[in-house]
Formats: C-alpha cells, sequence, structure tokens
C-alpha cells in the first residue's frame, strides 16, 4: 500500500461525511423548490452565534435560517 500526500479534503470526519451523505439523499428525494435570494446584515456576534448553533445541529446554516423563519411564522398564527 502506498500512501500518497496530498490536499485534505474538505470533509474530514467521519460524521462530516455522514451528514453530507444524508443532505444528499434528501436533497435527491424532496421535490424542487424555487429559491429566492434574502440578504440580511446582522450582528456579527449574533452571525457567529447562527453559525454555532448550525454546526451543532449539523446543518447548513442557511437550513437553519429556514428553520427559524418557519418557526416564526407559525407561531404568528
Amino acid at each position: 500500500m502506498v500512501l500518497k500526500a496530498g490536499k485534505p479534503t474538505t470533509l474530514q470526519t467521519q460524521k462530516e461525511r455522514a451528514i453530507a451523505a444524508v443532505q444528499e439523499v434528501d436533497n435527491e428525494t424532496s421535490p424542487k423548490v424555487k429559491l429566492q435570494r434574502f440578504n440580511v446584515d446582522i450582528p456579527e456576534s449574533l452571525h457567529s452565534a447562527i453559525k454555532i448553533q448550525a454546526i451543532k445541529e449539523g446543518i447548513k446554516l442557511n437550513t437553519l435560517a429556514i428553520k427559524v423563519f418557519e418557526e416564526y411564522l407559525k407561531n404568528q398564527s
């Protein structure tokens, strides 16, 4: 067996590879939804806290934001 040095992959851990695999399956099985870009300026500290939470949940920042907005709107009814 020959080991070669190379660039590390962006997915380093087994957990990250597993999360990516599940997300790929979800993307393949869910119906395509037209997305609209939404830009918002937020304090850096809030952005950091949101990013950390997304990492803890093993989801993308975008997915977490959608989840938060959906929950907020659901509670407004």
